[in-house]
């Protein structure tokens, strides 16, 4: 399975948290529910489009959004170059 980009991964979790809408889409096909969110990820052709049969909570997501969102950043950094913006004097 490809990585899902970061704000792919951001939507989702929101969506899980706070809206029942996309949590029943989701439920039924992961693939098509994210796929709607729209963030033209191409990895999320790789998400299962079988139904999810139980889902955690509103809360819980809540919850594991700052763990997965912490992990994601982490698992980033070695691989963003850092810059520095150095005035020219």
């Amino acid at each position: 399975m490809a990585k899902l980009s970061e704000k792919t991964i951001d939507a989702v979790l929101d969506g899980l948290s706070e809206d029942d809408t996309f949590r029943a889409a989701f439920q039924r096909n992961p693939r098509e529910a994210t796929r709607a969110l729209g963030t033209a990820d191409p990895a999320v052709d790789t998400l299962p489009d079988q139904p999810v049969p139980d889902l955690a909570g509103k809360a819980d997501f809540k919850r594991a959004r700052g763990v997965v969102r912490k992990q994601l950043v982490e698992a980033m950094a070695p691989f963003i170059p850092i810059t520095l913006d150095i005035p020219r004097s």
